[in-house]
């Protein structure tokens, strides 16, 4: 008995008295935040001012392309826009407006849609090959 009524204090808390009409009653529930500021969270201990410069030099300096050393930083930045897999862009038939071949004016500087092979067989645009 005293065990059931003991878990129904538990469960339920304390029986509250009756309100009576002249009397306010306020109920204040305690809560605590579970998640930790950000400023107190487990971090690895800050280096000296010098080291961590030479620290952020070192990773500027990785994530620079390898293959061109001799670029400027500008430079290497505008080739890193592009993702490493990224098609390179088409590179023009002809200078100038006017198309030696057709004579056509202000159209376009590639031929859109070329044949694979001169004896007929496959087209293709922008590198991507259909048989009809």
């Amino acid at each position: 008995m005293l065990r059931n009524s003991f878990h129904s204090l538990l469960r339920f808390g304390p029986p509250l008295p009756a309100i009576q009409p002249t009397q306010k009653q306020c109920l204040v529930i305690g809560t605590r935040m579970m998640s930790s500021s950000h400023l107190n969270r487990p971090s690895p201990p800050p280096l000296p001012r010098e080291l961590q410069r030479e620290f952020e030099e070192l990773q500027r300096n990785a994530q620079m392309p390898l293959s061109s050393p001799f670029l400027s930083h500008g430079e290497a930045e505008a080739e890193m826009s592009l993702h490493p897999d990224a098609r390179k862009p088409l590179m023009p038939d002809f200078e100038g407006d006017i198309n030696p071949k057709t004579g056509e004016q202000g159209g376009p500087k590639r031929e859109p849609v070329g044949k694979w092979t001169e004896d007929g067989g496959d087209w293709s645009f922008k590198g991507r090959v259909s048989d009809f």
